[in-house]
């Protein structure tokens, strides 16, 4: 079960920018500077979070490309596949009403997987696929800007656990106590600056909230690799990501 590293409160509910929050969380895992350790930014707006910790830490930053899967009426959300074909549900189904899911919309379900997978690939472009080595005995920082399930970060454990990884640290600026509750059973160490007994809009708590684009994560991710490359002394024996890529689709439109 995860420690729980938490903010104050009541001076941490709001945050000028997603990169103000990414200075509190770096502040609070301070302990992973210089070492081995790699963010991994889970939404266009847990990059800009991750961008401020990877730098502070002078850690490596990758980021785990989502989609998320809807029913036919376009509302539903059933869950949320990642770049390399991993899917989980949406953890406020039960069992026995996923079990309906699959009896009635299978062919849905499998279809919006199909349309997602190839989408994502055409956001890779020449990056290629997320790699294992880059985690591979490394402490990994799972970050996003704000989780009211935890589905995101259940997606992110679901690819890390098969990798060989030294402890795996879950941080967000603001967090529902549900979400807080996936994330203890997850995760070797919890940081959240804020948690929320209710449902909230992430946006809600940040006065600036334009979210970068793609071509502004690509080169915000590069230019963090670049720098860790120039002045680490293990660079040159260690893989670490490359970011080559094109225009994407929007992936992530519900909150995490």
């Amino acid at each position: 079960m995860g420690t729980l590293i938490q903010g104050k409160p009541k001076s941490q509910q709001y945050f000028k920018s997603r990169a103000q929050a990414g200075a509190l969380l770096a502040e609070k895992l301070e302990k992973y500077r210089y070492e081995d350790t790699i963010v991994l930014a889970l939404s266009e707006g847990g990059v800009a979070v991750g961008a401020e910790i990877a730098r502070r830490l002078h850690s490596l930053i990758a980021m785990l490309l989502t989609k998320d899967i809807y029913l036919p009426d376009g509302r539903t959300l059933v869950g949320v596949i990642n770049e390399i074909g991993g899917f989980i549900y949406n953890n406020s189904f039960s069992t026995g009403e996923i079990e309906e899911l699959e009896s009635e919309y299978r062919g849905n379900i499998e279809f919006a997987k199909m349309e997602a997978m190839h989408e994502l690939h055409v956001a890779l472009g020449q990056g290629g696929l997320i790699s294992a080595d880059y985690f591979r005995n490394r402490n990994v920082i799972v970050v996003t800007d704000g989780t009211l399930n935890g589905m995101a970060f259940e997606m992110a454990y679901d690819f890390l656990k098969g990798i060989h990884v030294k402890r795996v640290i879950m941080a967000t600026p603001v967090a529902a106590i549900p979400a807080i509750d996936k994330m203890h059973v997850l995760a070797d160490e919890i940081v959240c600056l804020s948690a929320k007994d209710a449902d909230f809009e992430t946006d809600h708590y940040y006065d600036e909230n334009k979210i970068p684009n793609h071509t502004e994560i690509i080169s915000t991710l590069n230019d963090i690799i670049l720098q860790w490359r120039y002045s680490s002394k293990a660079a040159q024996n260690t893989k670490t990501p490359a970011y080559v890529l094109k225009q994407t689709p929007q992936l992530r439109t519900q909150p995490a």
